[in-house]
């Protein structure tokens, strides 16, 4: 739009693409997925602590509990519930090692899931092995859950072996 003859065109609208302002910016390019290496990582970490704690309580536990039943074997049910907690810890007494064994299994499966638990969703929302982070999250959520059942399994099975 000229309004006198030879005068430098003046625009009224929206400016030329280029004009002022430079060419358009170009698409941000996709950046392609991380490193794997953080969720194999955090599914390493999640089968490990509850295979492992799993494994290692179960076979405690129940060793535990054959032990605690084959020493309460002699006590009446009713024997049983006029007990102190005292007297009923003292059943306990000659498998405390394996008791403790049962507990650090627990432990050590808490530690390794919250481990696999936080880098999984590190994992998840950084793009390094997406997939596998929510396969570690997925374990590490369930495990809990398998650990108490087959854990408790495991300790009535005992119970029932030192019983008999």
């Amino acid at each position: 739009m000229q309004t006198t003859p030879g005068a430098p065109p003046v625009s009224y609208g929206v400016p030329q693409i280029g004009a002022a302002y430079g060419p358009p910016p170009a698409a941000r390019p996709v950046t392609p997925a991380g490193n794997r290496t953080l969720g194999i990582l955090a599914l390493v970490l999640a089968g490990v602590g509850v295979l492992g704690a799993t494994l290692l309580s179960a076979s405690t536990g129940f060793a535990a509990a054959a032990g605690a039943a084959r020493h309460a074997v002699g006590l009446s049910p009713d024997q049983l519930d006029t007990l102190s907690q005292g007297q009923l810890l003292s059943l306990l007494s000659p498998v405390r090692g394996l008791v403790l064994w049962a507990e650090i299994g627990f432990w050590a499966g808490t530690i390794l899931g919250v481990a696999a638990l936080v880098m999984g969703i590190i994992a998840i929302v950084t793009r390094r092995g997406r997939g596998l982070g929510v396969a570690a999250v997925i374990v590490a959520a369930v495990g809990p859950v398998v650990y108490g059942v087959i854990v408790g399994v495991a300790a009535l099975a005992g119970m029932g072996a030192g019983a008999s």
